[in-house]
Parts: C-alpha cells; structure tokens; sequence
C-alpha cells in the first residue's frame, strides 16, 4: 500500500487550530491530515502561518484553540522533549566547534542515553543519510548540501516519529540548491519518515512532498497533490499564487469570440462549470498557435517578451477583449517570428474557478511576526 492509500489512517491529525498574535490572526481552524510516512509541504508567501503552524507542532507556540495528535498522543499536552520530533533549521545549527559525531549525539547524551547506543545511533544516523566516515570532521569542512545532512542524522538520531523542516535550502546559494534539493527528496523517501516541510518555493514544495497544502492568510486554500495543485487550483488565490494564466471568464469568451466558430467546444470546457467566474491555465500549456484556423481555441495576441530557457522559449502575449488587456505567459518550442502572434488554449487544459471560490486577491507582504523558534533550536543542538 502507497503512502497516498494510507490516507484512511492519519499518522499526524491537526484539528481546528487557531492561533493568533495580539490581534493578528495568524491560524484560522487549520485542519490537515498526513499519513504515515507521508512528506507535506506546507506552501504558502511569508506571513501566511506556515512557521506557526510549524511552532505549534514542535511545542514553540501553543494555539488558542484545536488539537494536534500524533498516533493516539495529543501533542498540545506535552513538552517539545517529549514528542518524538526531530527538526532540522534553516542554518541548520550546527556546532562549529563539535565533530560531527558530536555534532549528531548532542541530543542524545541530553537525553542521558548510555555511550554503547549513541555511539551505534550515530553511526546509524548518519548511514541514513550516506556520510558513512565522516564523524571526525568539522561543520566548516563540509559542503552546503553536506551539513544539511548532518543536521537531518542530528534529527532522526532519537526515536523520531515526525520529522519537521524549516525552509531546508534557503541557506543554499542558488546555483546548488537545485542539486541538493534531488539529493535531499532521495534522503527523505529513504528515511521514510512522516515529514512536514515548510517552504515558500515551489519548485521544493513539488519535488520533496507526496501532497502540498497551500496556506494563505492562516487557512488552507488548497490540500492535495502537486499535480493537482498547479493544473486545477481551487481558488482565485491559489491560481495566483501558483503563477498560472488567470483571466475573467468574459474576457476569454470576448477574445475568442474573435476567431468565429472558434468559441464552440471553449464553450462546451466551460459549461461544466456554469458558475465559473475565472479560468486558470498554466503557462506549460499555453502555446503558440501556427495555423489558428484549424485549432478550437486560438485568440490573436500580441508578443511582448520572448526569453529562452534551454529547449524552450517562455513568452508574454497580451491579448485584447471586450473586458480589457490581459497578459498571459506562453511556451514555444520555436521563437516567435513576429509580434503578432496566436495563442492556443487547449481546450483539456483550461479549468474553470466557481465564482463561489474566488475569494480575496493574494497579499504577500508580512502580516505576521515570524514564530520564534530560537529555544526550540537549543533544545535539538
């Protein structure tokens, strides 16, 4: 049985957590379920709750209201020491003056475990996470990628139940945290851990996590898997945050209006939703169209950027409605010859939004004090 069958028996419940900060509300009767050895991504811009939620798990906030049960345990009525966690921080924490061994079994000799098991824990711990040898050495004399990893043997090193990662390659400098991030979604399907990971990225939350929820403004837009996610967003909010093509309903109608008997099966994508007020398209399969006589959905634009990124070349065409201007971004295999250009919508790939769904535009400017989780830091180094 897959981890995704196992939903039916949630290893990690969160039941109607709210928590607020003065008068800010930054959780609003949050409720997930994750199975056991499933990977989450919490996703969401900075401000929306992510790291309380992530707080209120590891015992650093205690929410005003709900519950947070681990198997049969209720977290909220334990210490952070007592919960079977494991947490790994955005700089990781490690100790430059310890080995690495060290470095691995400080919360084990705080926990008072004899020297026999957290030697073979150690050396268990960091097999795990393939840096077998590596415990007579220093943080500063490993790479990036490397120290990430200690930081991961460091947390799984205990009886770790759920394992919990703070932003885990914001501390990366670009040009490798797209390889350390391969490294890192190998580790973690091997650990096989529940594992809740926090991030604003995408592209992390996609490759690392078996589901993603999104968190906007303290609530969970969105629960499910990427694919899901980005292709049929739930919301207004979601479509974009996910950066996908967005357009009014009418305004698409008006502009495809243009190509005549073109608007016939647009229309027939639509009707399954006769109280769509948006449609949400994303930019992989928004094309240009050569021959737009002989597609259903083909509207006129106007090319406005062209920019290549190796085997393909990422466009922004505006097109004219009836509703007004709308840009929306496109791929081509081909460069565009002109800047008068046709725009294809396959029909398969247009998803409409209920109008009952569109709620209030994303803001993504911080609302919220970020959670506090220096003493929970301490407590794991």
């Amino acid at each position: 049985m897959s981890v995704l069958q196992a939903r039916d028996s949630p290893h990690l419940q969160i039941r109607t957590v709210s928590h607020h900060y003065d008068q800010k509300l930054a959780l609003q009767n949050v409720s997930l379920d994750v199975a056991k050895s499933e990977i989450l991504a919490l996703l969401g811009p900075s401000g929306s709750g992510k790291s309380t939620l992530l707080a209120a798990i590891a015992g650093m906030v205690t929410p005003a209201s709900g519950e947070i049960l681990l198997g049969s345990r209720n977290l909220l009525e334990l210490p952070p020491e007592a919960r079977g966690l494991g947490m790994v921080f955005q700089d990781y924490a490690l100790w430059p003056h310890m080995t690495i061994a060290q470095n691995v079994a400080f919360p084990l000799r705080a926990r008072k475990y004899p020297r026999q098991k957290i030697n073979s824990r150690v050396e268990e711990a960091l097999r795990r996470v393939s840096l077998q040898g590596f415990q007579p050495r220093r943080p500063n004399q490993l790479s990036g990628g490397q120290q990430q990893r200690v930081a991961l043997a460091r947390a799984i090193a205990a009886e770790t139940e759920l394992l919990l990662l703070d932003e885990p390659l914001s501390a990366l400098d670009p040009a490798t945290r797209s390889s350390v991030r391969g490294e890192l979604a190998e580790i973690l399907k091997k650990l096989d851990l529940t594992t809740i990971i926090v991030t604003h990225d995408r592209e992390e939350a996609f490759e690392l996590a078996h589901r993603v929820a999104i968190l906007v403004d303290g609530q969970i837009q969105q629960h499910a898997e990427p694919e899901e996610i980005y292709e049929r967003p739930a919301n207004l909010t979601v479509a974009q945050f996910m950066g996908v093509n967005v357009l009014p309903l009418d305004a698409l109608c008006a502009a495809a209006a243009v190509m005549g008997d073109g608007l016939r099966q647009l229309k027939l994508a639509i009707l399954a939703s006769k109280k769509a007020s948006h449609v949400a398209i994303v930019p992989e399969r928004t094309q240009l169209a050569e021959l737009p006589g002989e597609l259903q959905s083909a509207i006129p634009g106007r090319l406005l950027k062209s920019q290549y990124r190796g085997g393909e070349y990422r466009l922004q065409v505006s097109i004219e409605t009836a509703a007004g201007r709308q840009i929306v971004e496109a791929r081509s295999k081909k460069p565009p010859a002109g800047e008068s250009v046709y725009i294809h919508f396959p029909v398969e790939a247009i998803h409409p939004i209920p109008s009952h769904l569109v709620i209030a535009q994303l803001e993504t400017k911080e609302r919220y004090p970020r959670s506090n989780l220096t003493a929970l830091k301490e407590e794991s180094v």
